[in-house]
């Protein structure tokens, strides 16, 4: 399980604990998560909310840099003009899903992962050629709905008791 892989996928592994302590222990990370949180509120404690913006604009296009380096070199040794086929999008639902935290974030892309593999696999089977490649873009349909779901749950939860504690 832990040979023959790119050392790419050690990178990436170790990057997630590398970011989530840049985010969770710097002044740095701290400021970025202030901005992104309410830039009124940082801008009102004199963090420089464009600053803040461009710094995090930079480290996010490295990663994503080191991303794409990763997705032509690594992964599939070769570039085509749309090799991402979608991953964006995905990326963006395992960022949701995973409540814009590092940890979050691995997890359910390890999730997505496992449903680009599975359907990598089922191609060998007798599954049709279009059913086997919209798997891990229908995993990720799924995960959205189901996420949303619980998360429409929880604020209603959060506001009946809200209400319940205005009218006591």
């Amino acid at each position: 399980i832990l040979s023959g892989h790119n050392v790419l996928t050690y990178m990436a592994f170790l990057s997630v604990f590398l970011i989530w302590f840049f985010l969770y222990k710097t002044p740095l990370g701290l400021r970025i998560r202030a901005v992104g949180e309410n830039e009124h509120a940082a801008d009102s404690v004199g963090i420089s909310v464009i600053k803040t913006r461009y710094t995090a604009l930079v480290i996010s296009g490295v990663l994503a840099g080191f991303g794409g380096a990763y997705m032509s070199m690594g992964y599939v040794s070769w570039f085509s003009r749309d090799m991402v086929a979608g991953r964006g999008f995905i990326a963006l639902a395992a960022e949701a899903m995973g409540g814009a935290t590092p940890v979050g974030c691995m997890l359910t892309s390890l999730l997505f992962g496992f449903f680009d593999a599975l359907s990598n696999s089922l191609q060998l089977l007798k599954i049709p050629y279009e059913f086997v490649s919209m798997l891990p873009y229908a995993a990720t349909v799924v995960g959205l709905v189901i996420y949303t779901i619980r998360k429409t749950e929880q604020i209603r939860k959060i506001q009946e008791r809200a209400a319940e504690a205005g009218g006591a």
